[in-house]
């Protein structure tokens, strides 16, 4: 093939849906997530702390809530009916210890950031070009009104595939 010194990566795209974990989003598919959480752990309040990107994950131990685990929710066992679910009484739902939201860039926690619309987030991170690039994305597929946090199972078939 000629020029292919010239091709950086070639990314395969199909139409099968996202996986259906509680542990991932839209965000974390896109590897939008990891670029928000390197953000985060440059912030000198977090240096200060000594985090690290990790930190800012509700999947690492480190950062998520103790009591749900960074789920967010509490599994009710309810016997012979379907099992129930809460919202932590802990994080109250945002996953992460209270150190670790109390880290703000522009005056939002990282769970702040997660709670965000895609539409709102391109326009907070619009000097941000990489994460802006990767929110056009999700806008230029018709998601604007999903959170970039919001739990895999939680969207509709049509959603996870685009």
């Amino acid at each position: 093939i000629k020029g292919i010194d010239q091709i950086d990566k070639v990314i395969a795209i199909d139409q099968s849906p996202i996986g259906r974990n509680p542990r991932s989003n839209p965000s974390t598919y896109i590897k939008l997530f990891d670029l928000i959480r390197d953000l985060f752990a440059m912030l000198p309040d977090a240096q200060a702390k000594g985090f690290k990107k990790g930190t800012f994950s509700f999947n690492v131990k480190s950062g998520s809530c103790t009591t749900c685990g960074g789920m967010g929710m509490l599994k009710v066992d309810m016997d012979f009916l379907e099992d129930a679910f809460i919202t932590c009484p802990t994080c109250e739902g945002e996953r992460f210890d209270a150190t670790t939201l109390s880290i703000l860039y522009k005056g939002k926690s990282i769970a702040d950031i997660l709670d965000m619309e895609v539409s709102e987030a391109l326009k907070f991170f619009e000097n941000i070009p990489e994460i802006k690039h990767r929110l056009n994305v999700l806008h230029k597929v018709g998601l604007d009104y999903l959170k970039l946090g919001q739990p895999s199972p939680t969207l509709s078939g049509g959603e996870a595939q685009r």
